[in-house]
């Protein structure tokens, strides 16, 4: 909490840190964040340690028994039911810092004692997760992100990794990897009030990639912000509780939003507790229980921070026990995470001060929890369920409906044209977009820009945008061995950029940059090679990431080919079609077997080129492409020689039916970029001959709701 961030009298900011001073005139708390969402639920096995729980001494052992309820004078609002549960004795003399929550249900006899008073890593905000293998993994805010590993939960030892630029981590399993919640501060400082909590993946845990927000921002200037937990609900929903201040409260409040997806998020109604409790964490597999910790001393506050128990009979409304859980007065304990180790057992981890002073001195300690209560597993899912309602029957047919579904694009006209990147012939060949997110939210948009090479242009907010220069020099990387053709840019998980190339000559190139697209540099060899692809001419391989691990590519031939197995189409538009690779590393390809669309594949033979894929959140794979026959595949409604087509598929190598996007203009190089609030963008050539010439266009994709 509080003693986080103001601890170290450091605050993490984007790739920098900021040193900070700290104010108790309202015992107000500078918090960070710990999340988790995901396109599949964790299971109980990621954080179950099949070991038993060591001998330990109690430290302030207590039988919980919740107390009559009373008000929270805390405020102007209506009297809301409550324990009478105080941070201090002279607070509670005082009148005015009761702390609070709702409800009346017991809860039985719950014990936790201190086991290991130092394990290794020294920091704030610890979250545990373990291994298939039962190595434990913590994820602790020190000089950044850091994640420390132990084969026996008590021993710990730091690992290289490549974290996100935020504080306070926390993480569930993917279907795919895992994804991490995290705060994220402005380069204003932690006084702007413009923190947020965003969200990052990985395949392996350790290396990760800034993915989205979430929609939690900060609302006010309060330093106390921040500190998320989150789980997974019965109805496989997930939410995250943060501490936050709000209009009408002294102390600090824990507030909640709820995903169906992990990713957008939606503010609960109320307050989940109020008066001074913050650092909520609940323990994984019973959503009815959760610890958390009071606030900093400083003020009236004259007791050190301590860990207590809060249960709840809805996951909303949650009431906090009288006794504290653990007390290691004149010590500070705080920020509680945990693994499950069997028989009712948990192991905490928990950060405890030096000393009484909660702004340094920060060790991440074990304690062993004890219960009366077995969890339950988690719900594994490949995509949470909508509401409590949702049936096998429901399941089954949301499975069987990505074929189904249905795009709309709403244009919202030319966003740059040849002239405008400096191209005096407004009919100039610049084209071929494809964006990037910076890490910054601004957006670059990259395009082959005539003879000149790959230039760029940027955007705060993917549709106004300014022309920067050229990147990638065509006649300098000819020099290197390398023909600029239509190109596709793609984060790594390290968050460099690979800007891949094709051209009529070579087979797919790249380049690497390391300052977000700003300068490359050529990479030796081919990625696919026009023998292995069976192409003599290949562009835009367009990349999204596989469950395994890997990633999978999209791509065809360059408009010189012709048909499969045939040498260059002579008279009238060439048949192009669509092939797939696979990597493991994102630098060597394997082409697999067979055409998924275009001429040989099974279902969608008419010709397709320029392919777009957009894994959504729902696993479903759609592409879309420019079909430059579209009167092969049965359309007539459109004007000048080409349309934009999409086709979806539940495992994105099988494509069965095909819709018509865009028919106006000569539309080709779709290109989609999922924004901050989860809304996409798509860009696309266009070509008008008595306007602007050849040009770039936007509009807003939207999915069609059944």
């Amino acid at each position: 909490m509080l003693s986080k961030l103001c601890s170290t009298g450091i605050v993490l900011l984007t790739f920098t840190i900021l040193a900070f001073g700290c104010t108790q005139e309202e015992n107000i708390t500078k918090t960070q964040t710990k999340d988790s969402a995901a396109q599949q639920v964790p299971t109980q096995n990621s954080n179950v340690l099949e070991t038993p729980p060591p001998s330990a001494t109690k430290i302030t052992p207590a039988t919980k028994q919740l107390q009559p309820n009373t008000v929270d004078p805390d405020s102007n609002e209506e009297p809301v039911k409550a324990p009478t549960i105080v941070i201090d004795s002279n607070v509670e003399a005082s009148g005015s810092e009761i702390l609070s929550s709702s409800t009346n249900s017991l809860v039985d006899i719950w014990t936790l004692a201190a086991e290991v008073d130092t394990i290794g890593p020294e920091g704030v905000s610890p979250e545990a997760v373990v291994l298939d293998d039962g190595t434990v993994r913590l994820y602790v805010t020190s000089m950044g992100i850091e994640i420390w590993e132990s084969s026996d939960g008590l021993s710990f030892t730091r690992v290289s990794a490549r974290t996100p630029p935020g504080s306070d981590p926390t993480v569930i399993r993917t279907s795919n990897g895992w994804r991490m919640y995290f705060t994220e501060h402005s380069n204003k400082g932690p006084d702007s009030g413009d923190a947020q909590i965003r969200t990052a993946i990985s395949t392996d845990g350790i290396d990760w990639v800034v993915d989205s927000d979430t929609g939690i921002v900060q609302e006010t200037d309060r330093r106390a912000w921040g500190v998320p937990d989150s789980f997974v609900l019965p109805n496989g929903q997930i939410r995250i509780m943060w501490t936050d201040m709000v209009p009408n409260k002294k102390r600090e409040v824990i507030r909640s939003a709820t995903s169906p997806d992990g990713i957008s998020f939606i503010k609960d109604a109320g307050l989940r507790l109020f008066g001074g409790f913050v650092d909520s964490y609940v323990l994984t597999g019973t959503p009815n229980f959760m610890l958390v910790s009071t606030t900093p001393p400083g003020g009236p506050i004259s007791k050190p921070q301590r860990l207590f128990l809060a249960r709840s009979e809805n996951g909303l409304d949650w009431t906090t026990d009288a006794v504290p859980l653990l007390d290691r007065t004149p010590r500070n304990a705080l920020d509680p995470t945990a693994v499950y180790i069997g028989e009712g057992n948990w192991r905490i981890y928990y950060v405890l001060t030096d000393g009484p002073d909660p702004f340094q001195g920060f060790r991440i300690a074990s304690a062993i929890l004890s219960s009366p209560i077995t969890p339950v597993p988690e719900p594994t899912l490949s995509a949470p369920l909508a509401n409590d309602e949702q049936n096998t029957a429901d399941k089954e047919v949301s499975e069987a409906t990505c074929e189904d579904t249905r795009y709309t694009f709403e244009d919202l006209g030319v966003v740059l044209t040849a002239q405008d990147a400096g191209n005096p012939d407004p009919m100039a060949p610049m084209a071929n977009p494809s964006s990037l997110q910076l890490i910054d939210g601004d957006i670059r948009l990259f395009f082959t820009n005539a003879g000149a090479g790959i230039g760029s242009a940027i955007s705060t907010d993917g549709i106004t945008f300014s022309y920067e220069g050229i990147r990638i020099s065509a006649p300098q990387a000819m020099n290197q061995g390398v023909n600029l053709g239509p190109l596709r840019v793609y984060r790594l998980p390290d968050n460099r950029i690979r800007l891949f190339v094709g051209s009529s000559q070579t087979g797919v190139q790249s380049f690497i940059s390391d300052d977000e697209g700003q300068t490359f540099t050529v990479e030796p060899g081919e990625r696919i090679t026009q023998a292995n692809a069976e192409m003599k001419a290949i562009q835009k391989l367009s990349i999204i990431p596989l469950e395994n691990g890997k990633w999978q590519g999209y791509f065809g031939p360059a408009p010189q080919h012709g048909p499969p197995g045939e040498g260059a189409s002579q008279g009238g538009p060439p048949n192009h079609w669509l092939r797939r690779a696979t990597s493991s590393n994102l630098f060597d390809w394997i082409v697999e077997p067979g055409i998924i669309i275009g001429p040989g594949a099974p279902y969608l033979t008419a010709s397709a080129r320029e392919v777009f894929p957009l894994l959504r959140n729902d696993g479903c794979v759609t592409l879309f492409y420019q079909l430059n026959k579209p009167q092969d595949a049965g359309i007539r409604d459109f004007t000048g020689v080409a349309v934009i087509g999409y086709s979806t598929s539940e495992n994105g190598t099988v494509f069965r039916e095909q819709q018509v996007l865009v028919n106006k203009r000569d539309p080709a190089g779709p290109d989609i970029i999922r924004l901050q609030d989860q809304t996409y963008l798509m860009y696309h050539d266009s070509t008008e001959r008595s306007g602007y010439g050849h040009g770039i266009r936007v509009g807003r994709l939207a999915v069609v709701d059944d």
